[in-house]
């Protein structure tokens, strides 16, 4: 299993900005982070629980289970990509990194995303599973856009709540 797990509070901006493009949502994003995303009955048991289950596991069993952060993946691709070959059991495995780091760059799935937008088939298929025509999958991708959309105040309840949900728990997430 390849679990890959990203900073919570650009992932509430993602999911909160994802659900926007969908129609899904009605409400400020301040509403929607701490009446929906910090709650335990969120999408997938909310971020802590899933998170941490996923951490527990990772831990127990280390040969089946590897832990990738966004921050890390975006920072030194590269390296990453190679921590992940070795869980791999893949041998030299420099040329396929290369090739797998251009084919999954944030901009080639965004062009992926946008061409098969195109194609009448999936754009149909869009249109039918969304209320928009255009629901965006890749916004910017960018590693601390959080600062965008939480005030101070936000933050520090948002920094609370996690300090609360993930003490005990081996994880050293980048907050950039």
């Amino acid at each position: 299993i390849i679990h890959v797990i990203r900073n919570p509070k650009d992932v509430a901006v993602s999911l909160y900005k994802f659900l926007d493009s969908c129609n899904a949502i009605q409400k400020p994003f301040e509403e929607f982070l701490f009446g929906y995303f910090l709650k335990e009955k969120a999408m997938y048991g909310g971020w802590f629980d899933y998170n941490k289950a996923f951490i527990r596991e990772s831990e127990a069993r280390k040969d089946q289970i590897i832990m990738l952060q966004y921050e890390k993946l975006q920072r030194n691709t590269k390296e990453e990509l190679r921590r992940l070959a070795e869980f791999l059991n893949i041998k030299d495995a420099d040329p396929l990194l290369q090739d797998i780091a251009e084919k999954c760059s944030f901009n080639s799935l965004k062009t992926a995303e946008e061409t098969s937008r195109n194609d009448d088939t999936m754009s149909d298929i869009m249109k039918s599973i969304n209320r928009k025509n255009n629901p965006t999958v890749y916004r910017k991708g960018k590693i601390g856009d959080w600062k965008n959309h939480f005030t101070v105040a936000m933050s520090e309840t948002f920094d609370k709540t996690y300090a609360d949900n993930m003490r005990n728990v081996a994880l050293d997430i980048d907050f950039v």
